[in-house]
């Protein structure tokens, strides 16, 4: 459902950093909401889906993009994670997709 998107033009010259091969996390999910969880490397985006959907067997999945921001934290690009609360704080002042390290990794 595309109701709330909202698509605007960018000028790139605004970030500061980028990740060339990012990092992402599958939790796959069972009916009772028990997970398991596998960190993905070495793949670009449509490649995790293909894998997480060969994968998934009857259950459901949650596809994150690893951020290293004070810490380990995760973006959520695909998915809904069945034991997640209804609210979600963020606490950073920037949510960072597609990104790692602020060095790209190099």
């Amino acid at each position: 459902m595309m109701a709330n998107m909202k698509a605007s033009a960018v000028d790139p010259r605004d970030q500061t950093w980028e990740v060339d091969r990012p990092r992402y996390r599958v939790y796959f999910h069972d009916a009772n909401g028990a997970s398991d969880e596998h960190e993905i490397t070495g793949a670009d985006v449509g490649e995790v889906i293909a894998w997480a959907e060969a994968h998934r067997g009857a259950g459901t999945y949650v596809l994150y993009v690893c951020v290293a921001s004070n810490g380990l934290g995760l973006v959520r690009l695909a998915g809904a994670d069945p034991n997640a609360s209804t609210s979600t704080t963020v606490t950073s002042s920037a949510v960072l997709i597609g990104t790692t390290e602020p060095d790209g990794g190099r």
